[in-house]
């Protein structure tokens, strides 16, 4: 038990102590960008400094899975060095015991990374968004989802369009039971449009049995021209895929909130798919980085008695990069519905420990 302690112990230190050469890494490179998006929009330093803290999250987290390879890479090469490594395996124990500290370390940061991290990364995603947005002045159309149905902002330079729909068709370009609601700029309601059905054309809203209300002056209700059409034609510049993109993205909502959103989602008659891949993603982030530390281990566990360290740390970083490139395919492919979604998610970085694992075993009988 001492021996899986200082094991356990030794393999924290190592990813610590990365994670923290990394974040000063990030923080240049974060403080740089930061600067030249901001510099010539006269801020105060605040407004640095907010951006720089809720930019450098989501970095951090694209980058950990690399962190854990290398902790894992530095851990056994430090017990290699020092011929700790070699006490151990005379003393009998295998590699595969010697793996199972490290494993469970990382299953447990696993869980507190989707459990505790996940929520505080969506939150500075959405901050990160938020100021950006403030100081481009890109707010245009956004689309969510409640109990009533769904709800579309369409922005114009002379009016804008509050749009309720009670549900749609997956690709967004049919909504059935909508009410159109019209806005001029001084935030004035010019009319309403109630229809059945509305279909999305180049460039315009078709609406098919629709009653339209128009309010000639403050009293809306009692002075309202009311009058029913077949069809009517609104000008619009929003497209099927500006419509799905602005829902919003998946990485911005907490996985704690994640599965009620894609049940709205799916009752709202859209397409869940993306929002579903990155669930099961986020579910599959412990087997991730167990199959990172198993890469690094497998790579350092006996390679310095037999020299060529640097290309063994080189394979090692470049198979975790592939198993990234591998993950990220076929999270692509699962989002198109080529391949299931659990298959897309869980089958990459199961592989990839796997095959780490029978790498281990070779060496242990070699």
């Amino acid at each position: 038990m001492t021996l899986y302690y200082y094991i356990a112990r030794k393999f924290v230190f190592s990813v610590v102590r990365i994670q923290i050469a990394m974040f000063a890494i990030l923080l240049l490179v974060v403080t740089n960008d930061v600067i030249r998006f901001l510099s010539e929009r006269g801020v105060d330093a605040k407004v640095y400094i907010q951006l720089i803290s809720v930019t450098i999250p989501e970095y951090l987290s694209d980058i950990f899975p690399l962190v854990v390879l290398l902790g894992s890479m530095f851990t056994f090469l430090g017990l290699s060095r020092s011929s700790e490594l070699v006490i151990v395996r005379a003393s009998g124990i295998s590699a595969l015991k010697m793996l199972l500290a490290p494993t469970i370390v990382t299953i447990l940061i696993g869980l507190v990374t989707i459990a505790a991290w996940n929520p505080i990364l969506a939150a500075t995603i959405r901050k990160t968004s938020d100021i950006r947005a403030e100081y481009t002045g890109t707010g245009g159309s956004q689309m969510s989802i409640s109990r009533e149905g769904l709800w579309l902002r369409q922005t114009g330079e002379n009016n804008n369009f509050i749009i309720q729909a009670r549900n749609s068709s997956r690709s967004g370009e049919v909504l059935y039971g909508v009410r159109f609601h019209e806005f001029a700029t001084d935030g004035d309601l010019v009319r309403r449009i109630e229809a059945t059905r509305a279909e999305l054309q180049p460039g315009a809203w078709k609406l098919f049995n629709a009653t339209q209300w128009r309010f000639l002056d403050k009293n809306l209700f009692e002075t309202a021209d009311i009058r029913p059409y077949p069809e009517i034609v609104l000008a619009t510049d929003l497209t099927s895929e500006r419509i799905l993109s602005s829902f919003a993205a998946p990485k911005t909502i907490s996985v704690w909130n994640l599965p009620a959103f894609i049940d709205q989602l799916n009752a709202s008659g859209f397409s869940a798919m993306r929002h579903e891949v990155f669930l099961q993603s986020q579910y599959a982030t412990p087997l991730m980085l167990v199959a990172m530390m198993l890469i690094g281990a497998a790579f350092s566990l006996k390679h310095v008695r037999f020299g060529n360290v640097g290309v063994m740390a080189l394979l090692a970083v470049l198979s975790g990069f592939l198993l990234y490139t591998v993950k990220n395919v076929a999270e692509s492919l699962g989002q198109a519905q080529e391949v299931p979604v659990l298959l897309a998610t869980w089958a990459p970085p199961l592989a990839a420990a796997l095959f780490a694992l029978a790498f281990v075993l070779h060496l242990e009988d070699g």
